[in-house]
């Protein structure tokens, strides 16, 4: 699942709604407009618009496979730095040596963190920079984008469709 286009976001929201009720997935409750904008004047950003639909129209947060949790938008997070531009393009891996600190600084920058999955892996949603829109994966020895490019709806349809059976790396160069 891709990228979506703002003329997809009806269907692909539809096709979201039918498989969370399928699944007797429990949303926490949609989020106003006037909630929404007021996280972006804190942060002194504007969400990705399919994000924004989907908090809207769907829920603002759930629990996922294995324990995990789709975190809220007003949860606390590691890095709240989100109007200075998410400075990567491309994957990032820093070898076998711990991640070094100008990484940690840079990689705090312009993403929202959606899903930790413990043990310095998380999910994040980039809100600002060249790849604003796009789910990345993060993890003790870099980042990059998870499978292909996804942006939040496409990332939650696949996670949804595929559940744990989804290969995050596939594109991964070995």
């Amino acid at each position: 699942m891709p990228i979506y286009h703002p003329d997809e976001y009806n269907a692909v929201l539809e096709r979201i709604k039918r498989e969370i009720e399928l699944q007797n997935i429990q949303m926490g409750p949609a989020l106003s407009e006037e909630e929404i904008c007021a996280f972006e004047e804190a942060h002194s950003i504007r969400l990705p618009e399919g994000y924004r639909r989907f908090l809207r129209e769907v829920g603002d947060g759930c629990d996922m496979f294995d324990g995990y949790e789709l975190l809220p938008l007003a949860a606390e997070r590691q890095f709240q730095n989100l109007s200075v531009p998410f400075p990567f393009t491309e994957y990032v891996v820093e070898g076998e040596e711990p991640l070094s600190s100008k990484f940690w600084e840079q990689v705090g920058c312009g993403a929202l963190e959606i899903i930790d999955l413990g043990c310095g892996q998380t999910f994040r949603l980039i809100v600002t920079g060249p790849c604003r829109g796009e789910v990345w994966n993060l993890c003790e020895m870099g980042t990059q984008p998870c499978c292909q490019r996804q942006d939040f709806l496409g990332w939650f349809e696949r996670w949804l469709v595929n559940g744990d059976d989804v290969d995050y790396y596939a594109e991964f160069p070995d």
